[in-house]
């Protein structure tokens, strides 16, 4: 419905990078169970983090002629807020303790990277956003299959878990909804193409080296 040459150009660049992801999470034999809970600890930092960054794109993309990017900033933030809880309790129930985690350098750089594009120019904080909503559709996609995966192995109820659930909302259409509620904008002149872009390359780049850094800890472990 709000396709246009940009959105088509940004989503491509998410689907290199989520593709790779994928492809080298394929195979969850590979990954000790350590391992797992690990990469679902770090994932949960970015969902705790996540309602602040949209709040504050939400307030400096105020500054753009066009308001209803920011009102669906704000939308977003609202309906995310309170999710962290959720998928705290989740963690704990699977046995995983955010609060026994030991800062990971790359994950707190990672955070850095999106803290600052959120105060970057508006513009680019629309593009940067997009890239992120669009990215978390993978992302609970690949940690649904992660925390099945932990269940199996501890011998817990899966379908009746707090993290099925967790995943199963944003992937029921919450993830979607924020990634068109901003398409509506990216690439129908509310905003300068060209900084929408760089945003949106910015935030592709910082995923795909926090991903990277994930990854070659994880199969350490």
């Amino acid at each position: 419905m709000f396709a246009t040459d940009l959105t088509a150009e940004i989503d491509e660049r998410n689907l290199r990078f989520t593709s790779a992801v994928k492809e080298r999470l394929k195979d969850l034999n590979g990954f000790s169970l350590g391992a797992l809970e690990w990469l679902m600890l770090e994932h949960f930092q970015f969902s705790s983090a996540n309602p602040g960054f949209l709040d504050a794109a939400a307030r400096l993309t105020e500054a753009l002629p066009e308001r209803g990017i920011s009102r669906e900033l704000r939308r977003n933030f609202y309906e995310e807020s309170g999710h962290a809880a959720i998928y705290r309790r989740g963690l704990s129930q699977a046995g995983a303790d955010p609060d026994a985690r030991a800062e990971f350098a790359p994950t707190s750089a990672f955070l850095a990277e999106i803290e600052a594009l959120t105060a970057s120019a508006p513009a680019q904080v629309l593009g940067a956003m997009y890239a992120t909503e669009t990215a978390a559709i993978f992302e609970h996609e690949v940690f649904w299959d992660v925390s099945r995966e932990v269940c199996a192995r501890k011998g817990l109820a899966w379908e009746t878990s707090i993290l099925k659930g967790f995943h199963d909302m944003h992937l029921s259409g919450v993830e979607q909804g924020h990634k068109d509620g901003l398409a509506a904008f990216v690439g129908h002149g509310a905003a300068d193409d060209a900084q929408v872009r760089a945003g949106a390359e910015r935030a592709i780049d910082t995923m795909t080296r926090w991903w990277d850094a994930l990854l070659a800890e994880a199969q350490s472990r």
